[in-house]
C-alpha cells in the first residue's frame, strides 16, 4: 500500500526541512508501509520488529504497554480476536528534527471479529513518535491512537 503524502497547494512535494512538516523519510517511510502490511496479514512480529525495545504503545480505551515484547503480546491477543481486512492513510505528516521525528496521520480501517459478529469501519487520528538510534536506523518509540467516531449512544 502506498503512502500518501502531503502536498502543497500546487500538489508538488515540499523540500525536507528540519522541524517542519515533510513529505516523507526514506527509511521511516519503508517501516510504516512495512508496519500497515503487518496489521493487514495479522502478524505481530511484523509490527513489533519497528518499534523500539523500549517502546510504548497507548490504545484507545486500555492501558498503556511498555515496551517491544508486551505490545507484541498485545497485539496477538487482538489478532485471536479481529483480523483488519482494510487500511487507508488519506492523511500524513512527517516533522523531523534531529534525532526525532513526529508523525500525524488519519487511518480507515475495517476490523473483522472472528467470532462471525458485523464488520467494524473506523478512522483513527495516529501519532507515532520515532527516534534515530546509534547506529542511524529509525525505530518507533511511541504510537497512540484514538477513534474519530462518536462513541454509540452518544
Amino acid at each position: 500500500m502506498p503512502l500518501i503524502r502531503a502536498t502543497d497547494e500546487a500538489g508538488r512535494r515540499e523540500p525536507c526541512r528540519e522541524g517542519s512538516p515533510t513529505m516523507s523519510s526514506p527509511s521511516i517511510d519503508r517501516a510504516r508501509e512495512e508496519i500497515d502490511a503487518a496489521w493487514l496479514r495479522s502478524d505481530a512480529d511484523g509490527i513489533t520488529e519497528h518499534l523500539a525495545e523500549d517502546a510504548v504503545l497507548m490504545p484507545p480505551h486500555d492501558t498503556k504497554k511498555v515496551g517491544r515484547q508486551l505490545i507484541n503480546t498485545w497485539l496477538r491477543g487482538f489478532f485471536e480476536h479481529y483480523r483488519m481486512t482494510d487500511l487507508a492513510m488519506p492523511e500524513r505528516e512527517l516533522t523531523m528534527t534531529g534525532d526525532w521525528a513526529i508523525e500525524r496521520s488519519l487511518y480507515e480501517w475495517t476490523l473483522r471479529p472472528k467470532d462471525g459478529s458485523a464488520p467494524m469501519q473506523d478512522q483513527a487520528n495516529w501519532i507515532g513518535i520515532w527516534r534515530r538510534d546509534r547506529d542511524g536506523t529509525w525505530s518507533e518509540a511511541c504510537g497512540m491512537w484514538n477513534s474519530t467516531r462518536p462513541l454509540p449512544n452518544a
